[in-house]
């Protein structure tokens, strides 16, 4: 459960981190899990470094991951920044290309996505840390950086380099975990090739048919990507075992997407 200061925190600078809230034990079957669905993916190949390996539904895959939504550092903190009925949307393990452009992950802010991000290997403000500016999750600052989005390169509309850009990199170790509001505008530069990085990804309930569609036309995008870019193409994008989890837990979050017919 989050202290009345982290959600204090989340709740105006738009992310917290939370230091080694998993034990260097338990990096090790997760890294050793990461590591196994990323070589299925790619049949077992190299990878060759050429663009972004990314898989969706990558948590699911395996009861050791699968296992982390239930745990109540996650849940609990879902259910305090969201609310009751909080809707799992899915998880992505990626191996990273190059800098990554400033940009929010949610297209709106009235609508709360949260995002929980862990690195698998140390990273830091010039090795590709997640950097973030604070307080963008809420308008009016969301909107003014509209004229950022995408850039990476060394001009900005602010006579800055992209890198150069006033911001708080979260430099984190194997253990750390990372919550940002999906809103929050968020970059990072100088990373190595095939640096390791999955998320957790969650909304809260769907109380109006505009969020209904929102979490639809993520989900139809997310198909669309098993479908066409992973190197093991899917026509699907959650794991049955995780839908019809016995968990009560993962049941709550995924109540709407069964009732819905996702998968």
């Amino acid at each position: 459960m989050l202290t009345p200061e982290q959600v204090a925190h989340f709740e105006t600078f738009g992310y917290i981190v939370i230091r080694q809230a998993f034990s260097p034990a338990e990096m090790a079957v997760i890294g050793a899990e990461f590591d196994v669905v990323l070589a299925e993916d790619r049949h077992g190949a190299a990878f060759d470094g050429e663009k972004r390996q990314a898989v969706l539904g990558f948590m699911e895959r395996r009861p050791p991951l699968a296992r982390l939504v239930e745990t109540d550092l996650v849940y609990e903190a879902m259910e305090q920044l969201l609310g009751p009925g909080f809707t799992w949307v899915g998880s992505d393990g990626n191996l990273y290309v190059g800098d990554t452009s400033w940009h929010p992950d949610a297209g709106r802010p009235e609508y709360r996505f949260i995002k929980i991000a862990f690195y698998l290997d140390p990273v830091t403000k010039d090795t590709g840390a997640l950097r973030v500016i604070p307080g963008s999750h809420r308008p009016p600052l969301f909107n003014n950086l509209m004229v950022l989005h995408g850039q990476k390169g060394d001009t900005t509309p602010y006579g800055v380099p992209a890198r150069d850009v006033p911001c708080v990199p979260l430099e984190s170790q194997p253990g750390d975990i990372v919550m940002f509001n999906q809103a929050t505008w968020h970059a990072s530069f100088g990373g190595k090739t095939g640096r390791r990085m999955f998320t957790l990804n969650f909304a809260a309930a769907p109380t109006l048919p505009e969020h209904e569609a929102r979490l639809k036309e993520i989900y139809n995008g997310n198909l669309e990507y098993a479908k066409t870019h992973q190197y093991t193409q899917t026509n699907r994008v959650y794991a049955d075992s995780f839908l019809h989890s016995a968990s009560p837990r993962v049941q709550n979050m995924t109540a709407k997407l069964v009732e819905w017919g996702l998968r």
